[in-house]
């Protein structure tokens, strides 16, 4: 099932669903320098008509410097949730149109030219790379720490460097997943191995979710996840 759609041109809806964000909303900005792709969180601070977005610029005792990646005419992309329509995240691509530092450090974007949507309820699943820790749901004891690179409110598929895989992972084995929010709370999955492959380097883990899908659908909202 397609999770994700992208309009070309604004429509009279996709107006709405840009115009509902509101001053101290959370949003998600994905940044990218010459070596790196990141993202960060900072807040919705206002909009002018249809001439540009304002947004704060992210704390950058939080997130590092950030002046190589947030400069005029710089490709940004931001990411939000819809208040009234719940699991469904916005994605848009802007361009830095200015960047303030008094009387407040703020952004001032172009306007979207184009909309993304991606629904989390879906059973498509979300590119993403989040670190996680697999623990023995039975005794509790550390398998290994992975690399979550796909994930729906049902299940995930896991990526282990094989050097740092002590112990082996079985089929049907039932495995806790720990991740880390942005508020640094802990938040615990359980699982089911269901498949698994290797190449050279990794050791590949598809699994299935045996979480109420309500707390793993919080747990994508916090993490703001979306394919883009």
């Amino acid at each position: 099932m397609a999770i994700l759609t992208e309009k070309v041109g604004i429509t009279n809806e996709d107006l709405k669903k840009i115009r509902s964000m509101r001053p101290g909303q959370q949003i998600d900005l994905q940044v990218t320098t010459a070596s790196t792709t990141k993202r960060v969180r900072t807040e919705f601070v206002g909009i002018d008509g249809t001439r540009s977005l304002i947004i704060k610029y992210p704390d950058e005792s939080k997130w590092g410097g950030l002046g190589d990646a947030i400069f005029k005419d710089k490709s940004l992309v931001m990411r939000y949730i819809l208040e009234d329509e719940t699991g469904v995240i916005i994605a848009f691509k802007v361009n830095v149109v200015l960047v303030l530092t008094k009387p407040s450090h703020l952004i001032f974007t172009s306007f979207p030219l184009a909309i993304q949507s991606h629904d989390l309820r879906s059973e498509g699943r979300a590119q993403t790379r989040i670190a996680t820790k697999l623990t023995d749901s039975k005794i509790g004891e550390d398998i290994c720490e992975a690399m979550v690179i796909d994930i729906s409110v049902h299940g995930c598929r896991i990526q282990v460097d094989k050097k740092h895989l002590s112990n082996k992972l079985r089929l049907k084995e039932v495995i806790n997943l720990e991740f880390t929010n942005d508020a640094d709370n802990k938040v615990l999955l359980v699982g089911i191995i269901m498949n698994f492959k290797y190449d050279e380097v990794n050791f590949y883990c598809g699994v299935k979710f045996e979480t109420d899908e309500a707390i793993v659908d919080q747990l994508l909202k916090n993490l703001m996840l979306t394919t883009g």
